[in-house]
């Protein structure tokens, strides 16, 4: 089947905006323009690309052409910087969009300064999608980004790999809530009858730092805060412990804000950039930004992190 572009551009609207409204906003268009070419797009390839509710999200069939469509707008990019093709009057090449998938302790670090140099070195304009490092891997397997920060070793078929560091983790809470919830002995028991943060349910952090300071671990009582903002106002308001990065909370422990629950136990998570393997000269550029900013900032393990295929 010949594909029509526009029509994946459409598509790929939908899913990024949310709602046939918003993309045909986006696109200057009619919002019955946008539901014809999706109603046409696929009528064509015989399957349902969108599924309709609030938000609007894509099929796994939707989904890989959306990664089509993308990595041609990569490619294009590529080719008009290289020819100089101005696309509008200030004489620049018009940005790129790239949806990528990041955890949250990253962006909340050193993942702001690869947003900036991408867009001012690059030209590239960074979507980008939350979600636990230990959970990215599906959104690159599924076609839903291009490229993810990721604690996964294994690398996804037809992608590559490229370690960058380890965030180191410290578990925090204020004085006062040391002073109220842990004034004693701390074990097992105290720390996890304490209330605890954690991301989400996916969120296995808090358990593995209980597993390194014990042995053991035990069901912990936690407020789920999916933010990193979140995780820090409460700890500041002495509501939870929480795993919250060295980067960050290590100078706040050294002024006395905040307090180690155990001192000297902390978690180290490994971090790695898996983008397609095959990618365009923007995204390889990014790539090279990516692990500049990273090492840096990360912990640089030294001994190579082993890579399973």
């Amino acid at each position: 089947m010949d594909f029509d572009y526009h029509a994946l551009a459409v598509l790929a609207a939908v899913v990024r905006t949310g709602s046939f409204e918003a993309a045909a906003k986006s696109m200057n268009v009619t919002q019955s323009a946008v539901s014809q070419r999706i109603r046409q797009l696929e009528e064509k390839t015989g399957t349902m690309l969108i599924l309709r509710g609030r938000p609007c999200v894509a099929t796994e069939q939707g989904l890989l052409l959306c990664r089509h469509v993308e990595e041609v707008a990569l490619l294009e990019h590529d080719l008009r910087t290289q020819l100089n093709l101005a696309d509008d009057h200030s004489g620049r090449t018009a940005p790129v969009s790239l949806r990528i998938s990041v955890n949250s302790d990253s962006l909340a670090t050193w993942f702001p300064e690869v947003v900036d140099r991408a867009a001012t070195e690059l030209n590239i304009r960074l979507e980008v999608i939350p979600d636990d490092q230990e959970f990215t891997e599906e959104r690159l397997r599924s076609g839903d980004a291009l490229a993810i920060v990721t604690s996964s070793t294994s690398t996804v078929p037809g992608c590559q790999s490229i370690f960058l560091g380890e965030m180191e983790y410290m578990c925090v809470a204020s004085p006062e809530y040391m002073a109220k919830h842990l004034p004693g002995q701390i074990d097992i028991e105290a720390v996890a009858k304490a209330p605890s943060i954690q991301f989400d349910r996916k969120d296995t952090l808090p358990m593995q730092w209980v597993e390194k300071a014990f042995g053991t671990s035990d069901g912990l009582s936690s407020h789920s805060i999916p933010s990193y903002e979140g995780h820090l106002q409460c700890c500041l308001k002495a509501i939870g412990w929480a795993m919250m990065p060295t980067l960050t909370v290590g100078p706040m422990t050294e002024k006395g804000i905040l307090r180690e629950v155990v001192p000297g136990v902390r978690l180290k998570v490994p971090l790695f950039w898996q983008c397609r393997a095959n990618s365009s000269g923007a995204l390889a550029k990014l790539n090279t930004v990516v692990t500049e900013v990273s090492g840096a900032v990360l912990l640089q393990s030294p001994e190579p992190v082993a890579l399973k295929g």
